[in-house]
C-alpha cells in the first residue's frame, strides 16, 4: 500500500525513456542520464580554482565560485535580502507571499517546496518514524 500511495502523491508521472543501469534510475532526458552517471563513476570534471573543490556539473561549480566571491545577484524585493541563486530567491519569497503550492493528497497540508512535501509524505506511507 505504501509504495502505491507514494506513487499517487509525485508530480504528474511523464515518460522517462532513459534507464541507468546501475541502480536503475529514470530519466526524461539522455543529458540528464549522462550527468547522473557521474555519480557511479566519482567523476567530477569541473574544479574551482580558488579552493580545488570538484564538481559534477559546471553550473554547480559557477554558484560555488560565488562563496568566494561574495557574489549574491537575487534581491527580494519584499525585504532586499540578497541570493546567490535565483531558485533560493523563488523559495525564500513564498514566505512573504504565504504561497503553499504543493499540497499532500491525503491531508491537504500544503508546503512551500516539493521536497518538504516529498519528505512529509513518508508519514503516511511508513516510511519515516514521527515523534
Amino acid at each position: 500500500m505504501s509504495r502505491a500511495l507514494s506513487r499517487t502523491m509525485k508530480l504528474p508521472n511523464t515518460e522517462k525513456p532513459f534507464q541507468c543501469n546501475v541502480c536503475e534510475k529514470q530519466f526524461r532526458q539522455l543529458s540528464t542520464l549522462a550527468n547522473h552517471m557521474k555519480i557511479h563513476t566519482g567523476e567530477k570534471p569541473f574544479k574551482c580554482h580558488i579552493c580545488s573543490r570538484e564538481f559534477r556539473q559546471s553550473s554547480t561549480l559557477t554558484n560555488h565560485i560565488k562563496i568566494h566571491t561574495g557574489e549574491k545577484p537575487y534581491k527580494c524585493s519584499f525585504c532586499s535580502k540578497e541570493f546567490r541563486q535565483l531558485s533560493t530567491l523563488s523559495n525564500h519569497v513564498k514566505i512573504h507571499t504565504g504561497e503553499k503550492p504543493f499540497e499532500c493528497v491525503v491531508c491537504r497540508k500544503t508546503f512551500r517546496q516539493s521536497s518538504t512535501l516529498n519528505n512529509h509524505i513518508k508519514i503516511h506511507t511508513g516510511d519515516k518514524f514521527v515523534i
